[in-house]
């Protein structure tokens, strides 16, 4: 009975697997880490493909997740994060101190309590109208949504059907940058804060 004969110069079945070892993986992770230092606001997964030459969104992600894990394993002094539809690195909180100290902000430049206040009655009641704030917060809130409107946190998202027709207003991207979450669902609940309270 004779052997089966092999044909050694059939190439090997390709493996369909990405491989992780690449050295071209290696880079565009760096790339991404590069891009990410430079960025001075949230990335998307798409805009940051576009940077790479057009690679595939769901590859980036791949390899935000594979950054995000090397970055909490070396202990460095910032994170990367997901915020408002895009990819950020953020600074530990435990640092603030000494970056405000360092950039020398000025308490003027934070939106003061009564400001503060009215944006929490705008998150968590968006779409709501000027009316429904001052009637929850029993003041007069025209300054306080003139220095939101500013600031872009806030933006007129149509109209109410009411007499008058006020104008509705709700939160921005800007807002959830400004406070470091992904989407409004990062909010802590009403109960949480009261137990906070």
């Amino acid at each position: 009975m004779s052997e089966p004969e092999f044909d050694y110069n059939e190439p090997e079945p390709e493996d369909t697997a990405p491989n992780a070892e690449m050295p071209d993986r290696e880079f565009s992770r760096q790339a991404l880490h590069a891009l990410l230092f430079v960025a001075d606001r949230p990335m998307s997964a798409d805009r940051l493909a576009g940077a790479l030459g057009e690679m595939e969104t769901e590859i980036v992600k791949n390899l935000l997740a594979e950054l995000r894990d090397e970055i909490e394993r070396q202990s460095l002094p910032y994170t990367l994060r997901e915020i408002a539809g895009g990819y950020q690195l953020t600074t530990k909180p435990e640092f603030a101190p000494h970056i405000r100290s360092l950039l020398q902000t000025k308490q003027s430049n934070r939106l003061s309590k009564a400001v503060l206040e009215t944006l929490a009655i705008i998150a968590y009641k968006q779409p709501v109208t000027r009316a429904e704030v001052e009637s929850i917060r029993g003041v007069s809130v025209s300054h306080a949504f003139e220095i939101l409107q500013e600031k872009r946190l806030i933006k007129v998202v149509g109209v109410a059907e009411q007499p008058g027709r006020p104008k509705l207003y709700r939160t921005t991207d800007e807002f959830l940058v400004h406070f470091g979450i992904k989407s409004l669902k990062e909010l802590p609940s009403i109960e949480e804060i009261r137990e906070m309270g």
